[in-house]
């Protein structure tokens, strides 16, 4: 009874968080491995200094609901890193993403993912996930699926 509680508030509360089509992908990390997309951003650019600006998913797209901070835990909608820097993603209560950008090595950025989820309020317990990924550069319009003709 208690999982299945825990269950259905996770679905009710990340409702908001969920794009169109239901992902084929269990935890953040493995949707972005799937979609080469970071959670809650809608753009990564590159640029010229060797540094990234990731821009928050504020009005659409998969965790449009949480809160960007950089890393002087300031409420952003942008944030500029250089390697080693970070910024974090948040509802405030439950979830929380932190990702810090390693390197950028032949265009590709690679990424430190940590993945928190507090389930305590639930009857369970925190999961924390860690991974290093590397994604493309991407716009929102652009669609990480379609083929490359």
């Amino acid at each position: 009874m208690k999982r299945n509680l825990t269950i259905f508030l996770f679905v009710l509360i990340s409702g908001g968080c969920q794009p169109d089509e239901e992902p084929k992908n269990k935890t953040t990390i493995d949707y972005i491995r799937q979609t080469g997309r970071l959670w809650g951003v809608t753009e990564v650019a590159l640029n010229e200094n060797g540094s990234i600006t990731i821009v928050d998913a504020k009005s659409s797209g998969v965790g449009l609901n949480l809160m960007m901070r950089d890393s002087n835990n300031k409420v952003v909608d942008s944030v500029t890193l250089s390697p080693g820097q970070s910024c974090s993603l948040s509802d405030g209560r439950h979830v929380f993403i932190t990702y810090e950008l390693k390197v950028i090595k032949n265009s590709r950025i690679i990424i430190a993912v940590t993945d928190k989820f507090d389930a305590r309020s639930f009857g369970d317990g925190i999961k924390r996930t860690k991974a290093v990924v590397t994604i493309s550069s991407y716009k929102k319009e652009e669609n990480p699926n379609k083929p490359i003709i």
